[in-house]
């Protein structure tokens, strides 16, 4: 399709002025939108001609006027090809903002996200983990993939994402990838972060998922029971490759930590009290909220197993998040664990056979775990009682089956 594009210069007759003269004004319209500003200068009202958006006449005040705007006009339509041989995707913003020599705003969706994205790298390790920002990077690659595969674009305006536009991306990801409703509004909700603050700015007209609600499935988080955490605490590997990961894992079960924050753990994380007993006092290094644990007996001499062969002052031998994964499914299947055993799997292990069903309080679990809020570890105790409920359902059934199971006391006896 051809593009659209217009310079009209237009006199403000109800600013007219009290020497008679009226302030000018430039308008930019390029494939219907339009965008004005003013051109800092004034014209006699007898002088003009509003067809022709020029002064006419042979005065000295209608030539020099004439001038001006012509040169006016052959800088935006020099600033309007610059941009053109650079970008894609060209609006009429930016090219007032390139006549007017401010920084041009980007008003596509995949230059925005890129943006943000760079700003939010550098902040890894200050106020965010590098899992989150490999959050962001996977939207952006998704959506950049989804306009290439499904649109045929390298990117889109601003202005053209619309509510149409979510539902088909939310789509792709459960189609193309397969990702379920929980996976999928992961990515949305970054997604969301994007439109929302592009609206905010004023760079879009509407915000896109103000008709689309997100939607999130409750799920019970995973752990490892009694009798599964004794056979990982048993097994025997027969590589050091495996032993490491398999002490990095029990480490997680009987402190709580996840993943990021146990690989970041040093010397000066271990600190004593007054009775001696040692605790690992740290944050956790997504949310920044405060982690403090008391060590118990396997988690004390797993840290001491690697005092000497440290990596720096890093307490454990912490490998790659992937390889660490990709290792325990390993170490799942030798202790024939059905379950998907993730180095996460651990956190929700301590939370609920370690501490919980043991008598800990929520309260404590919530501290040791860095919660800012306790409804989180409550998710826990939800499920070590649904556990105990479904045990008590069987032990019922077994009942049933016995002389226990029969009901003594449904009679009522006479009374004297």
């Amino acid at each position: 399709m051809k593009s659209t594009f217009r310079i009209l210069f237009y006199a403000r007759w109800e600013k007219t002025k009290e020497n008679g003269k009226v302030p000018l004004q430039a308008r930019i319209t390029l494939d219907g939108q339009k965008v004005k500003f003013s051109l800092k200068a004034e014209v006699s009202q007898e002088i003009w001609e509003p067809k022709a958006g020029k002064a006419v006449g042979q005065t000295k005040e209608a030539l020099q006027l004439n001038r001006y705007l012509d040169s006016i006009k052959g800088q935006i339509i020099a600033s309007y090809h610059k941009l053109a041989e650079a970008n894609e995707v060209v609006t009429a913003i930016m090219i007032k903002d390139a006549f007017l020599g401010y920084d041009v705003k980007t008003n596509t969706l995949l230059a925005v996200f890129e943006e943000f994205n760079d700003r939010q790298e550098k902040l890894i390790g200050i106020d965010l983990a590098q899992s989150t920002f490999n959050k962001y990077d996977l939207t952006y690659r998704r959506l950049k993939e989804f306009l290439k595969v499904k649109m045929r674009k390298s990117d889109i305006m601003l202005s053209l994402v619309d509510r149409n536009f979510v539902m088909d991306f939310e789509t792709w990801l459960k189609t193309e990838y397969k990702l379920d409703t929980n996976s999928s509004e992961k990515l949305m909700r970054i997604f969301k972060r994007i439109t929302t603050m592009c609206f905010k700015n004023g760079q879009m007209p509407k915000d896109p998922f103000c008709d689309h609600k997100l939607k999130k499935v409750k799920k019970d988080r995973g752990y490892l029971t009694k009798s599964e955490l004794e056979k990982i605490i048993d097994f025997t590997p027969d590589s050091k490759r495996l032993e490491k990961v398999r002490d990095i894992f029990l480490f997680c079960c009987f402190t709580g930590y996840d993943y990021s924050t146990t690989a970041a753990l040093t010397d000066k994380d271990l600190v004593a009290d007054d009775d001696g007993a040692l605790w690992i006092d740290t944050h956790r290094i997504k949310t920044k909220t405060a982690a403090k644990v008391k060590l118990l007996d396997i988690p004390l001499g797993i840290i001491k197993k690697y005092e000497l062969r440290r990596d720096g002052n890093y307490l454990l031998p912490v490998m790659s998040n992937a390889k660490y994964n990709q290792y325990l499914k390993e170490i799942a299947s030798a202790c024939e664990i059905e379950k998907n055993v993730t180095s996460h799997l651990a956190r929700h292990t301590f939370a609920t056979t370690v501490t919980y069903a043991n008598g800990v309080s929520i309260e404590s679990i919530s501290k040791m775990l860095g919660h800012t809020k306790i409804s989180t570890t409550q998710i826990y105790a939800r499920i070590v009682d649904k556990t105990v409920s479904n045990e008590m359902d069987k032990l019922a059934e077994k009942l049933n089956e016995t002389s226990f199971g029969k009901n003594h006391f449904s009679g009522s006896r006479d009374s004297d």
